[in-house]
């Protein structure tokens, strides 16, 4: 399976192997060029196309019939909720997802594409008495279907679009987690930071704010840039310092506006309470962000995301291919392509 990232800032392909054990075949991160995706919509369709050709030529990915493509919906673009509806037969439930739907999305209806499953229930989660819980997702057709057409032009087999939150958890989530209570994953890419809570074995809320890395690192010098760019796992304590208060007052600013989602969800019932951070992103390698967020999650534990933990499983296995600095980046693409990557 191919994985493939797009968003406004890059481009990320990755390919694992057919036949297990796992192994990476084929990376590769590009820069998308300015104005070809703009807030997850595509812009100009013969240059995603050309993005996209030159990404795959980069990376080297085997291209046969084997390899179908899973390809990420951008956070932003996007509505991933657990609802409540009445208890009621599986063929009457679609129409009241619609109409449930319809209340909570600011796109309207006509303008997305709608995908549920109901929940089980159980395991610290359960619906009100007469309700059943359900699973639903949402994404605007104005991102799917002109990235659809991008693939069909370069004659790419699209087993499934995913939104970012569902890649994420597949990548992060390890087996001790699943089924835990509370995992909020924070991932801070260029242009936004995605936030996604894990609960029991499904996500349960998601949210995007409107800050990414791109206007952190525009506080640092080229010099720490680079830094942080080519060595994200050996920045030199004192530089790593000097990073750190530069950053003090944009972490505050991001980690409250984390900590007031996460206050929305704690307080929703007994049933809700985040008890683990996991951070993600390129924007996870700045100096300091973890402790930023131990300031104000105090009693909550916090840990940079390790997005092998699903992959390298096997007693053979000894080293990633690349550093956890180098894997965050790829994270939603390596859970893109374990969608359906061998066991």
């Amino acid at each position: 399976m191919i994985g493939i990232d797009v968003s406004d800032r890059s481009i990320k392909v990755v390919q694992f192997t057919d036949r297990p054990p796992r192994r990476l075949l084929a990376h590769v991160m590009a820069d998308m060029p300015a104005g070809v995706m703009e807030a997850g919509v595509v812009q100009n369709g013969g240059a995603m196309q050309q993005v996209v050709r030159e990404a795959l030529k980069g990376s080297q990915v085997s291209l046969t019939a084997n390899n179908a493509v899973v390809a990420s919906i951008p956070e932003t673009q996007s509505f991933l909720r657990v609802i409540e509806i009445p208890t009621m037969r599986e063929d009457e439930i679609s129409e009241a997802i619609q109409w449930e739907v319809a209340q909570h999305i600011p796109f309207g209806l006509e303008n997305v594409y709608v995908d549920w499953q109901p929940l089980a229930g159980g395991g610290g989660h359960n619906a009100a008495a007469g309700k059943q819980e359900i699973l639903v997702g949402a994404a605007q057709k104005k991102v799917i279907e002109p990235l659809h057409a991008t693939f069909a032009a370069l004659a790419l087999d699209v087993a499934a679009f995913e939104l970012e939150s569902q890649a994420l958890t597949r990548a992060l989530v390890s087996p001790d987690l699943r089924y835990k209570q509370g995992i909020l994953l924070v991932d801070l890419g260029g242009s936004s930071t995605n936030v996604v809570i894990h609960d029991h074995g499904t996500i349960r809320f998601t949210a995007s704010l409107q800050k990414g890395s791109d206007r952190i690192r525009d506080t640092l010098s080229p010099e720490e840039i680079q830094i942080i760019n080519t060595r994200p796992d050996e920045v030199a304590p004192e530089s790593a310092q000097a990073i750190e208060r530069k950053l003090a007052s944009m972490y505050q600013e991001l980690v409250m506006e984390v900590n007031g989602i996460v206050e929305f969800y704690n307080g929703i019932d007994v049933q809700h309470e985040v008890r683990e951070i996991i951070l993600t992103g390129g924007g996870s390698n700045f100096p300091g962000l973890g402790a930023a967020f131990l300031r104000v999650f105090d009693n909550v534990h916090v840990q940079r995301g390790n997005p092998w933990v699903n992959i390298m499983t096997g007693a053979a296995d000894h080293s990633a291919p690349m550093g956890i600095g180098e894997s965050v980046r790829y994270a939603t693409a390596l859970g893109l392509a374990l969608r359906a990557a061998p066991l």
